[in-house]
């Protein structure tokens, strides 16, 4: 269905109340980010109704409004940038799906297969924050049918922009942690997100793949406490990442000459770059059979 009069959503639409608990300051709260934010709204209301295929996804997920008047991806954005990335995100992606015979991603994520045996690599909406992208590649656990891992990004000007990575929050996480690390030849689950995140960049044609310094990120108050552990900036570096404005990542793996590595470590290495090496050829394979 495509609104042909879309308009700002209210604010019942993202709080309505549940039973007996009010959301009443929730709204209030939001009509007064929207009040301020009046005219960035009122560009991104024609936008939408300039761009009739985006209707969907924002039917079925109102939450991807709110970071245009709150926050999307870094910190330091202004309502300005916010408006402008966010229409970016909007349009590249879909739009490249589109050309290459693919479905929305709103209705089918994109599977890549079983990287190791019951872990899938998908590309998928971002079911969780907005605010950290709209897109996201996640770790999919086909035995348990539950999403693992994931990494949002969204566009940045001719870059990916890499929003956040997030691993499982659940009894038993270190342990599901350290099985898929053991699974991935000791690549660990978030710098295995890294390393595709290169492939689909390199994949899709994009100029720069990009990451947020570790201050500027969304969650950054969340990532202090004791409850979150990832450090961005560190990821990143290792992920062979350099610094300016914003961390600098090669599409291409970091990869290791085999003689500069231990013996008996060399086997585990030269699996893993063989992983890394079928997910990309999977993903060439994938867009390109779609393109023909």
């Amino acid at each position: 269905m495509l609104y042909e009069h879309y308009d700002w959503p209210k604010p019942i639409t993202f709080y309505p109340d549940q039973g007996q608990k009010s959301y009443r300051l929730k709204r209030l709260r939001f009509h007064l980010r929207s009040l301020l934010y009046k005219r960035v709204i009122r560009q991104f209301v024609y936008f939408v109704q300039q761009n009739p295929q985006i209707q969907p996804l924002l039917a079925h997920k109102p939450s991807y409004y709110y970071p245009l008047v709150h926050r999307f991806l870094d910190k330091r954005f202004h309502a300005e940038q916010r408006l402008k990335y966010m229409c970016q995100s909007l349009q590249f992606l879909p739009q490249k799906l589109r050309e290459l015979g693919l479905p929305p991603l709103w209705e089918n994520p994109i599977s890549f297969g079983e990287i190791v045996p019951n872990l899938a690599l998908r590309l998928n909406i971002n079911e969780f924050q907005a605010m950290e992208g709209f897109w996201a590649l996640e770790l999919y656990d086909i035995s348990i049918e539950q999403c693992v891992y994931v990494l949002t990004f969204a566009n940045v000007d001719d870059a990916f922009l890499i929003g956040s990575i997030q691993g499982p929050n659940f009894d038993g996480s270190k342990e599901l942690v350290k099985k898929l690390t053991k699974a991935c030849h000791g690549l660990r689950p978030a710098y295995l997100l890294i390393e595709s995140m290169k492939a689909l960049t390199m994949t899709l044609n994009v100029k720069q793949l990009l990451g947020i310094p570790h201050q500027y990120q969304n969650k950054s108050r969340v990532i202090q406490s004791k409850r979150y552990v990832v450090n961005y900036d560190e990821m990143f570096k290792e992920s062979a990442g350099v610094k300016h404005k914003y961390w600098e990542l090669p599409t291409y793996f970091n990869i290791k000459d085999i003689e500069t590595i231990a013996s008996n470590k060399r086997s585990m290495y030269r699996k893993r770059y063989a992983m890394l090496t079928d997910i990309q050829q999977r993903m060439m394979m994938l867009m390109n059979k779609q393109a023909q």
